[in-house]
């Protein structure tokens, strides 16, 4: 229960000091309330009992029947975490996933979310709306250049003027009772102010004498509905990430990812801050959404990209041994052929070019999860089927591409879901409906 006679931001988890009490911040304090906790590094009991190269959909089978049983975790939801390129970036596909979830298994919150608007749009299917004002800064992981560091979202957001801010708003009518925030100290960085609806802390000091990375969580009273950061005006503060959820049994589904990633872009998170988030929350289940991006590529280097596969696979695995691991396979995509001379359309497979590296890139995907024993979602069988049928797909009353042949349409990336949430549910031995294209 949230204590109301005192509004502690735990300085110790601000300032360092892993399990140290959290004692009041000096400065303005308004009204009681939160309790700021560290996240620790999880125990034995944290993580599912499942070891590498077991059924992939196992651990979270396993994550499930915990919550029904009163499982032994500390955090007793299961979580989803996709990591993609523009497909994963968009809402909508991670969102209906999230939705058709959190139906069947208990709604938790949408959970960490890029920080501030850093990732447009968040809003639809994301259960919270962001907003900011002033001048802030973003800079992603897309390229190895981009000037880091980088986390699990693999975006940061930078802001040093007075009275800037940025708002979280929850648009579910359970609201919130936990925080997320993931900064960055060092000894230039600044100060802000936190609020949650009409309570709130601060100034909030991130200066230290060292660089570091600051993962904490708040808790905040039941129903909450706005978070919000302002600055101070003293030096920059820098958010690599937010998010906001429920405290209890339910599932997350967590979706990062950057318009035009390749898998390589995961090499550009700093490796120290990627291990320490994906330990302090252990998602039950990771999905790998890559490939669209390399399949462009004339010069696509197969063995080269099931090497760089097999090296993720390998170190999602070290540092989560316990967690199942899914490769999607690149979705059919294309280039529409342009009208001829005479001006006829062209039909059938001569109306689009598919991309160049398409098979390979599919290719090399699919024998990595059959050597790595992952799990293998076939997105072209489930939705695409074919690169001919890209044109007919992006026509009708209900299109399912976009005229690009590359992204789907709203449709599209729903019946994505569908058709991965229904892999997930066999996986896991549980029934599904069947959805059709």
């Amino acid at each position: 229960m949230v204590n109301r006679r005192a509004f502690f931001l735990g300085g110790a988890a601000l300032l360092g000091g892993c399990g140290a009490r959290p004692e009041p911040l000096a400065g303005e304090v308004a009204s009681p309330f939160l309790v700021a906790q560290t996240l620790p590094d999880p125990g034995l009991d944290a993580v599912l009992p499942i070891q590498a190269g077991d059924n992939p959909y196992e651990p979270l089978a396993a994550a499930l029947r915990g919550q029904r049983s009163g499982g032994r975790a500390s955090d007793p939801r299961a979580l989803i975490l996709i990591l993609g390129d523009s497909h994963t970036a968009g809402p909508v596909m991670v969102g209906h996933l999230r939705e058709l979830m959190q139906a069947r298994f208990g709604a938790a919150g949408p959970g960490r979310l890029p920080p501030g608007r850093a990732q447009r749009p968040i809003n639809a299917n994301q259960l919270a709306e962001a907003t900011q004002s002033g001048e802030w800064a973003v800079r992603s992981a897309l390229r190895a250049s981009s000037p880091g560091p980088f986390g699990l979202t693999g975006f940061r957001l930078t802001g040093g003027r007075a009275g800037d801010v940025i708002t979280l708003r929850s648009t579910e009518a359970a609201g919130f009772d936990r925080v997320h925030l993931s900064l960055l100290a060092g000894p230039d960085a600044g100060s802000f102010r936190l609020r949650v609806d009409d309570l709130s802390v601060g100034p909030v000091t991130l200066r230290n004498a060292n660089p570091e990375f600051r993962p904490f969580t708040l808790d905040a009273p039941a129903r909450s509905r706005e978070l919000s950061i302002e600055l101070v005006g003293d030096g920059p503060v820098e958010l690599l990430g937010w998010g906001m959820d429920r405290r209890g049994r339910g599932v997350l589904v967590e979706g990062f990812g950057i318009n035009g990633a390749t898998l390589a872009s995961l090499d550009n998170r700093d490796p120290a801050i990627l291990a320490r988030e994906l330990a302090n929350q252990p998602p039950a289940m990771v999905i790998l959404a890559f490939g669209t991006n390399e399949a462009v590529d004339s010069d696509f280097d197969e063995a080269a990209y099931a090497a760089q596969l097999t090296r993720q696979i390998q170190r999602l695995r070290q540092t989560l041994p316990r967690t199942g691991i899914l490769v999607m396979g690149v979705p059919d995509a294309g280039r529409p052929v342009r009208a001829t001379r005479r001006g006829r359309s062209p039909q059938g497979c001569g109306a689009v070019s598919p991309l160049p590296a398409l098979q390979r890139v599919r290719a090399a995907q699919r024998s990595v999860a059959q050597a790595q024993r992952v799990a293998f979602f076939d997105w072209s069988a489930e939705v695409t089927r074919s690169p001919c049928r890209l044109p007919e797909l992006a026509r009708g009353d209900a299109p399912l591409m976009r005229p690009d042949l590359v992204h789907f349409t709203p449709d599209g990336y729903r019946l994505t879901a569908e058709r991965l949430q229904a892999q997930l549910l066999r996986g896991m031995g549980l029934a599904t409906r069947t959805a059709s294209a």
